[in-house]
């Protein structure tokens, strides 16, 4: 498959979370939302463009298309593709205890031994679940490097190399 191959088929392909997808599309259109992504930021430079809006827009677009080749990808290898998910749901965890540890220290910060406490307890769970997200994520990396199942599984049929 070749890059622009990838690029069709990830956009043609983006609600389609059934089936499997191989190592050439998924890291295709990896290097389109990647490269994508770079370039718009330097144009956005460039022009002199703040805010990154352009950027931002692209992610959107390429947001599900991408989810959809990479839950493909995974059921190429034999995992469930809703293991995707597990990172976004670790971050959204962090932002979560993020957000709650910045609101006690606005509120009055480590005056209150008790909240002092509790603010750092609060700062450990966060730099634990930084800690997951890292193994998360590398844990996906390396199973999207794995070679595809051979022959069906349950997620379908091998695809062809065309």
């Amino acid at each position: 498959m070749t890059f622009t191959d990838a690029v069709k088929s990830g956009f043609e392909n983006s609600l389609n979370f059934s089936g499997r997808s191989r190592r050439p599309e998924y890291w295709w259109f990896f290097l389109f939302v990647f490269a994508g992504a770079f370039a718009l930021a330097l144009v956005q430079a460039a022009l002199g463009m703040t805010g990154n809006w352009l950027v931002r827009l692209f992610q959107l677009v390429t947001f599900v298309p991408f989810l959809a080749v990479g839950w493909r990808r995974l059921q190429d290898t034999g995992r469930p593709g809703w293991y995707l998910v597990v990172p976004v749901v670790i971050v959204v965890i962090s932002s979560l205890m993020v957000g709650s540890l910045s609101a006690n220290m606005m509120q009055g910060g480590f005056g209150d031994m008790h909240q002092a406490g509790r603010m750092h307890g609060q700062a450990g769970i966060v730099a634990l679940l930084a800690v997951a997200q890292f193994i998360a994520g590398v844990v996906i990396i390396w199973w999207m490097t794995r070679r595809s199942q051979r022959g069906d599984n349950k997620f379908g049929p091998e695809p062809r190399v065309k």
